[in-house]
């Protein structure tokens, strides 16, 4: 099979297993990058490809000035697409099996300050949306991501107790968020001036798009 056959299969597969669209995205570049990098060793054919090849892929990488971190992201995206290519037949060797991770240390989260917690709530209180969206991501830890799939049914309100629940769906996990009294007057706020529209996403544009 192609390579570039072989890249565009595993996006379906990603795709039709509902994995999110910034997973689709990240995982579909990083086996871009690395077909453009076979295909310049001559490698056509997912066959033909070695570990050796996939290693001299990682080091060309660390030439160019990519963090460890960033090498790891793509080293996993490698070993996830020839897992699958293994496991649909296409190939009878993994050559990504024992392709080692570069070792990097992560640094503990920084955390905000109470100086700056207040300075980025002070900061949106002119616009209502904003002031909701950044409420959500201080009260709750969710991700970007899931903040931007969040729909209206996910928001469950109790108006006269002012409390709420925030079921949030990643990938197939899901879970239910309670929701601070900061948090719900944030929520109804928007919710009294979100535009009127078709589309369920809950934070939406003047214009009604997501």
């Amino acid at each position: 099979m192609l390579l570039k056959d072989a890249h565009k299969q595993f996006v379906d597969h990603l795709k039709d297993n509902r994995r999110s669209p910034s997973t689709v995205l990240a995982y579909g570049k990083d086996i871009e990058q690395l077909v453009e990098f076979l295909e310049g060793l001559q490698k056509s054919q997912v066959q033909d490809v070695t570990k050796d090849d996939l290693q001299a892929f990682m080091s060309k990488l660390n030439q160019n000035g990519y963090t460890a971190k960033s090498i790891s992201r793509k080293t996993n995206s490698t070993k996830t697409f020839f897992r699958y290519l293994k496991s649909e037949g296409v190939i009878t060797d993994d050559p990504a099996n024992l392709l080692a991770h570069p070792k990097f240390d992560t640094p503990p989260p920084r955390i905000l300050s109470k100086t700056e917690y207040r300075a980025l709530r002070d900061a949106c209180r002119g616009d209502v949306r904003t002031s909701a969206i950044v409420e959500l991501l201080l009260q709750t830890g969710i991700r970007i991501g899931e903040l931007t799939n969040l729909t209206l049914d996910d928001v469950r309100i109790d108006d006269k107790k002012r409390e709420g629940v925030l079921h949030v769906s990643t990938e197939g996990a899901v879970r239910d968020i309670p929701l601070t009294k900061a948090a719900v007057d944030a929520l109804r706020a928007y919710l009294s001036i979100r535009p009127k529209s078709p589309n369920s996403t809950l934070f939406i544009t003047k214009t009604g798009k997501p």
